[in-house]
C-alpha cells in the first residue's frame, strides 16, 4: 500500500469519525432539549421567560455545533502540504470565531428582552445589581471580541509579511 493510499485512508477515517461524532452530539443535544422541555412543562412554577431561555439555549447550541462541524470538516479538506495551508487554516478558524461572535450577538439581543421581563418581578433594589452584572458581562465580551479580532488581523499581517520575505530568502540562498 502506497503512502498516498494510507494517507487517504487516514483522512477518510477522520472524516467519518467527525461525521459520526457530530451526529452523536446532535442526538444527545436533541434528547437533552426534549427532556428539559418535558421537565419544564411538568413544573408549573417556571416562568415563561425561563422556558424561553432554555429553548433559546438549545437552539443556539445547535447552531454552534453546526458551525463547529463546518469548521472541523473544512480543516480536513485543507491540503496541509501546500504553501498557503496556514493562511487557509487561519481563514477557517476566523470563520468559526466570526460565526460564534454572531451567535453571541443574537443571543445577547434575545436575552436582553427576557432579562427585562425577569427583572420586573424583582424588588427595585435588585434591578441595579442585575443591570450592572449584565453590563459588565457584555462589556467583557466586547473586550474579548475586540482582542480576538485584533489578533486575527495581526496574524494575517504576519503571514503576509512572511510570504513577502520568503522569495527574498530563497534568492539569497540560491546566489550563495
Amino acid at each position: 500500500m502506497s503512502k498516498q493510499n494510507v494517507a487517504q485512508e487516514i483522512l477518510d477515517f477522520n472524516k467519518n469519525a467527525v461525521k459520526e461524532s457530530f451526529e452523536a452530539l446532535n442526538t444527545i443535544s436533541n434528547q437533552a432539549a426534549k427532556a428539559a422541555n418535558q421537565i419544564l412543562d411538568a413544573t408549573p412554577n417556571v416562568p415563561e421567560e425561563g422556558k424561553k431561555a432554555v429553548n433559546m439555549f438549545f437552539k443556539e447550541n445547535e447552531k454552534g455545533l453546526s458551525s463547529q462541524r463546518k469548521f472541523v470538516e473544512s480543516g480536513l479538506e485543507i491540503d496541509w502540504t501546500s504553501p498557503n495551508a496556514s493562511a487557509k487554516g487561519l481563514e477557517a478558524i476566523e470563520t468559526l470565531y466570526n460565526s460564534a461572535f454572531s451567535q453571541v450577538d443574537s443571543l445577547q439581543k434575545e436575552t436582553s428582552e427576557l432579562l427585562k421581563k425577569a427583572t420586573e418581578q424583582l424588588p427595585k433594589e435588585a434591578k441595579p445589581v442585575v443591570d450592572f452584572w449584565n453590563g459588565t458581562l457584555n462589556s467583557n465580551y466586547q473586550s474579548f471580541q475586540n482582542f480576538v479580532t485584533q489578533n486575527f488581523a495581526l496574524a494575517r499581517k504576519v503571514m503576509g509579511d512572511l510570504a513577502a520575505e520568503a522569495p527574498k530568502a530563497d534568492k539569497k540562498a540560491a546566489t550563495k
